[in-house]
């Protein structure tokens, strides 16, 4: 099975690109502002040299702590920022990407490339992919497939109902169904995956069957 052939979606495939950013002198207020103007939660800070070094979050313009410090006009998002930032590459495939997220317990990480803010991933942009419908679905597991499987003896038909991609045919090898699944599974918008395919030969061991 050819799995090179086969495109994981990746980060920049799912990311917010270009996102709004604020340097380190921002004061509070234009933070505030830039937040509410593009109803976004969180901006990225950077410094001199426009690298990212920093988030402020909606969370950190109302901490306490800073209030009671000083006057919120003379805050700049050096003195807000939480640090260092959660960040992943765009290269990055998206189930990585996912756990990422859970294992940080954040909202969002900051796409970040040669030390530069390209883009930003959500939670909800990772859950858009699971709001496709089924034959949008459908189209990109048959591509798959047909990219995993190009002996043109092989007949494999998926089907897709609510997410759920149903893998039927018929494989020379049961060598070939390695990490088709996974493949599969890691496709936008599936939730499951129940493998029908059969083979005419094992040859993972030394005795040969029919599936």
């Amino acid at each position: 099975m050819t799995q090179h052939l086969v495109a994981v979606p990746i980060v920049s495939g799912c990311m917010t690109c270009e996102p709004i950013s604020v340097t380190v002198d921002t004061s509070f207020h234009d933070i505030a502002a830039a937040l509410s103007r593009n109803k976004i939660s969180a901006v990225p800070v950077t410094d001199e040299d426009g690298r990212a070094v920093g988030c402020v979050s909606e969370l950190d313009l109302v901490r306490p702590s800073l209030r009671e410090q000083r006057d919120l006009g003379d805050l700049t998002a050096r003195d807000l920022m939480t640090a260092p930032l959660a960040t992943v590459a765009p290269d990055v495939p998206v189930t990585a990407a996912a756990r990422l997220l859970a294992d940080a317990g954040v909202r969002r990480l900051f796409v970040v490339d040669d030390g530069r803010v390209v883009g930003v991933l959500s939670r909800r942009d990772l859950l858009r992919g699971y709001l496709r419908d089924d034959p949008d679905i459908g189209a990109q597991v048959e591509q798959t497939v047909r990219a995993a499987f190009p002996d043109s003896h092989t007949i494999v038909r998926a089907s897709v109902a609510d997410g759920v991609v149903t893998l039927v045919g018929c494989v020379a090898r049961a060598s070939a169904l390695v990490g088709v699944d996974r493949l599969v599974r890691a496709i936008p918008g599936v939730v499951e995956v129940r493998n029908r395919i059969g083979f005419q030969w094992d040859d993972r061991g030394s005795g040969r069957h029919r599936r």
